[in-house]
């Protein structure tokens, strides 16, 4: 099926002469071969090919088609983040004692208050201290402080965030899995867990689960997992709702003969804070006479006199920008935006919001008219904004070179450190990616040979190819545009 007509052709500005007009012509080819691939047939693409310096659109196909970005959509909540909060912005966790203390026995509670920080033993983010450590760091203040008693119990307290740490509009087939775990005033591991699972020879067989890592006190697993076909990868999914323990686990692994590990979501990272510090304080020989809980279940504000043991810092706003972009995590970027809307003065139901966030991108002078934001990671399914929209937003964020260098770069950094090695796109392509089910999306910048620079956005939704077949087709278009522009 013929897919251009001649007035899609015009906005394609398909030229021929020489100097910018051939290199202009180059991406409208590039871009032609793109929406006409059969494979791609009957699916919604947009896409929008801009010169920085100018603004002038160099390759164009329905630029004003609003389209779901998935993860590109994080793009403009970090750059929204570095303005409102700054760069140097950190989160506090603070570990407090309320009560007497005689005698080396607390007759009161010890409270974990979170400040919001999503790196707060991360096992992943560099220089952070580790779920252990973090423990151990604050066991060590309690013993310090000269308590082996308390005759009250651990708190976990998150009423920073407040309740809602996962979106609205969020599916119900990632709450309970690791990319859905949404983020809390007291978030801790990133807010997931290993599941391991044994995998089996035979197709249809059930895999046992071998065991969580950490345990989660309290968690239920239903399995209903199949052995899928060899090489078949990951297609297991945890079904759980957010302060919910009874889960169950469906779908497929591949066949084989070894250990596989998918990740969930903690139910609720407060009450597991709680638990594991509790585990951690009674292997330390200080006893604890009750059990873990959190201010969700018995209020908030009890310490507001209590004596402070220890204050710990996160990295820098500018160092979780970086994990939020280069590895596209959702629980960075729910954080983002709920602190800055904390910022604006927000009351805690508000913050999943994402008004303070349009009226930001409608100060910086971009149309929003086409724009709808359901959160902050673009996890959401109703979120949606045409191509030139996020081009635009590009040119206007082009000079700001300590965000810029939160984006992938290709064949050097983040998700996109082993892509296109080799190509003309290796080292001048920054490109933040975007997946959910029938949703793939790269919006970024390509460096040309002669030193310009497009912005580019590009947008496919309902698509049926498969997926990574789809991610090599969009590779060799962002190629195109990374190529001298005189050829």
């Amino acid at each position: 099926m013929q897919k251009l007509t001649a007035a899609t052709w015009f906005v394609l500005l398909l030229l021929t002469g020489s100097g910018p007009a051939r290199g202009q012509a180059a991406v409208s080819e590039a871009i032609r071969a793109f929406v006409n691939d059969p494979e791609l047939a009957g699916a919604a693409i947009g896409i929008s090919v801009i010169d920085v310096g100018t603004g002038r659109t160099v390759g164009a196909y329905q630029p004003q088609l609003a389209l779901i970005p998935a993860s590109t959509q994080k793009l403009l909540t970090t750059a929204a983040a570095l303005d409102l909060l700054g760069p140097d912005h950190v989160f506090t966790t603070r570990l407090l004692l309320t009560g007497e203390l005689t005698d080396g026995t607390l007759h009161g509670d010890l409270y974990v208050v979170g400040g919001g920080d999503p790196a707060l033993g991360s096992p992943y983010h560099e220089g952070v201290p580790g779920r252990r450590a973090t423990l151990d760091r604050w066991t060590d203040a309690v013993r310090r402080a000269g308590v082996r008693r308390i005759t009250g119990r651990v708190v976990g307290d998150g009423s920073y965030f407040g309740t809602a740490g996962s979106a609205g509009g969020w599916p119900w087939s990632d709450l309970g899995n690791y990319f859905g775990a949404g983020s809390y005033g007291l978030n801790f591991h990133e807010n997931f867990y290993f599941l391991d699972l044994l995998q089996r020879s035979r197709v249809g067989a059930i895999p046992p689960v071998q065991r969580t890592r950490p345990g989660v006190p309290g968690l239920r697993l239903t399995n209903e997992l199949r052995s899928g076909p060899r090489g078949s990868g990951d297609q297991a999914y945890i079904y759980g709702a957010p302060f919910g323990y009874d889960n169950y686990v469906r779908g497929t692994i591949p066949a084989g003969t070894g250990r596989f590990t998918i990740k969930g979501a903690l139910p609720d990272p407060p009450l597991y804070v709680a638990q594991a510090l509790t585990e951690q304080l009674r292997a330390a020989g200080v006893t604890v006479d009750q059990p873990a809980t959190t201010a969700r279940l018995v209020g908030s504000g009890a310490y507001a006199d209590g004596r402070t043991l220890d204050v710990y810092r996160s990295p820098t706003l500018t160092g979780l920008v970086d994990r939020t972009n280069l590895r596209s995590n959702n629980l960075y970027a729910e954080t983002l935006l709920r602190a800055l809307n904390k910022s604006r003065g927000r009351e805690n139901h508000e913050l999943a919001s994402t008004a303070e966030l349009t009226a930001w991108l409608t100060a910086r002078g971009l149309d929003v008219s086409a724009v709808r934001l359901e959160d902050g990671s673009g996890l959401a399914t109703r979120n949606y904004f045409p191509a030139a929209f996020m081009t635009a937003f590009l040119r206007d964020r082009a000079g700001d070179d300590r965000w810029r260098a939160s984006i992938p770069l290709a064949g050097r950094t983040g998700s996109l450190r082993s892509a296109l090695r080799g190509t003309a796109a290796e080292g001048r392509l920054w490109a933040k990616s975007g997946s959910l089910g029938g949703v793939r999306a790269y919006a970024g910048y390509a460096r040309r040979p002669d030193g310009s620079e497009l912005a580019f956005s590009i947008m496919v939704n309902n698509f049926t190819v498969e997926s990574r077949a789809l991610r090599q087709k969009m590779f060799r278009l962002m190629t195109a545009l990374c190529r001298d522009p005189g050829r």
